[in-house]
């Protein structure tokens, strides 16, 4: 991959490669997973919280055979073993029960494929009674570079002949243990490896940049075809992308040119787009995001957004609230029916019900070296180009005039103009 970061960690539609797999292997309900771990192995464990993972260490990178043999104790009593690659993303749960169920009474039994230019891959060698008798290594094999079946590395043992064969295993010429020597080992027993084949595409592994972008393609039909056939509108897939880990509500529209990211969730009844990035965010139901960018915030029901918000990290937004042309919210709070149509920004603000936020207004939250915070009453109207300068109160009710500055609280229903802002009344009930 000619990077510092583990191989499995490369993200394919928002998630690590081994995240995938280990998905993957979740569907099969196993009694135990076992993550083999070496190179890069602190940030791979970091990277898999994930409580139902046993995690084991392979020091000095020694072969697959070594790997697999050093999870015997982590594995004692199970009957089975799976032994899956971290690095082959699009692997589904539906191939891993057919390769268990090919096993039948044979010692083991392994994914294969045909590829035109096998290239590295191991190549399955069959008698002439069509029997697997062997794999040869990529770096053993002298013979022509054409269409072969090809090892994919996905394999299903009999747990007791696994662990029995295994110590027996000689290093190849690099001093390595491979797996790959079990099944002329199975053969030469009389007990021949059973194998499944299977789309090249989903079993092979990513060696490089090209093949990752491969299978990020790959990955990205799957999720839109999964989320289209659950109840989702996706106006135009080719310009659509949506991450594993994005949660979508059936009856949800999606526009062209949509980027959904992260732990997002979409509630029913949502038209997002066109031209919008959600980023770990929650949209409520009935809600609709033009043009914006939504990141780690949460928008309520009926909300309106666009074209051209911004809503930034941490930032809750009501039910029924309105943010139009180019408003920027960022770590505030904004309670049911607030209405700032355009051109305002709102910076670690508390909002109040019904407030209304004009043209221009700014909350001067930052004094260059602390955040402060500006709480903004129910049904509070804030004038075109006011500025507030935090911490600062605005009362419930209250009303500032065009161009005010408020540097200090104000009650509630207090009238203020100015610069600095000073009250000059107090609002009537009909204003």
């Amino acid at each position: 991959m000619k990077s510092a970061l583990p191989k499995v960690l490369h993200p394919v539609c928002g998630a690590p490669m081994l995240s995938h797999v280990l998905s993957a292997a979740r569907e099969i309900e196993p009694g135990r997973i076992v993550v083999v771990v070496g190179y890069g192995a602190e940030d791979v464990r970091a990277s898999v919280e994930d409580p139902d993972v046993t995690f084991v260490d392979q020091p000095d990178l020694l072969g697959t055979a070594d790997a697999v043999r050093r999870c015997e104790k982590a594995l004692a009593g199970c009957d089975e073993v799976v032994v899956l690659n971290g690095d082959s993303p699009l692997i589904t749960g539906a191939t891993i029960r057919e390769l268990i169920a090919s096993r039948g009474e044979a010692p083991l039994s392994f994914v294969t494929c045909f590829l035109e230019e096998p290239g590295r891959m191991g190549r399955v060698v069959r008698d002439g009674e069509g029997h697997v008798s062997g794999i040869v290594e990529a770096s053993e094999y002298s013979g022509p570079d054409e269409e072969a079946e090809i090892n994919a590395g996905q394999y299903v043992f009999e747990a007791a002949w696994l662990w029995e064969q295994l110590p027996a295993i000689a290093p190849s010429a690099n001093g390595e243990y491979y797996l790959t020597v079990l099944p002329r080992v199975a053969h030469e027993q009389g007990r021949p490896a059973r194998t499944l084949e299977a789309d090249p595409d989903e079993v092979q592994g990513v060696d490089d940049r090209v093949r990752l972008a491969e299978a990020e393609w790959q990955m990205r039909e799957r999720i839109l075809a999964g989320h289209m056939l659950s109840g989702v509108t996706i106006a135009d897939p080719a310009t659509t992308y949506i991450d594993a880990t994005v949660s979508i509500a059936p009856d949800v529209t999606v526009l062209p040119n949509c980027y959904l990211y992260g732990r997002t969730s979409i509630a029913t009844g949502t038209v997002i787009g066109p031209g919008t990035t959600l980023r770990n965010s929650t949209v409520g139901q009935g809600t609709a995001v033009q043009s914006s960018v939504i990141e780690e915030s949460s928008l309520g029901e009926r909300v309106r957004v666009g074209p051209f918000a911004h809503v930034r990290g941490g930032s809750t937004i009501g039910d029924d609230c309105e943010l139009g042309n180019y408003s920027e919210v960022k770590n505030s709070v904004l309670e049911r029916g607030v209405k700032m149509h355009h051109f305002s920004y709102l910076g670690d603000a508390d909002v109040g019900e019904g407030a209304n936020i004009s043209a221009g207004v700014i909350t001067c939250n930052y004094d260059g070296v602390n955040k402060h915070r500006t709480v903004i009453g129910a049904g509070a109207f804030v004038g075109c180009d006011t500025m507030l300068v935090a911490p600062v109160t605005v009362g419930e009710g209250s009303q500032t005039g065009a161009g005010t500055v408020v540097t200090k609280d104000l009650p509630a229903g207090a009238k203020a103009v100015g610069v600095p802002a000073r009250i000059i009344g107090q609002v009537k009930r009909e204003e």
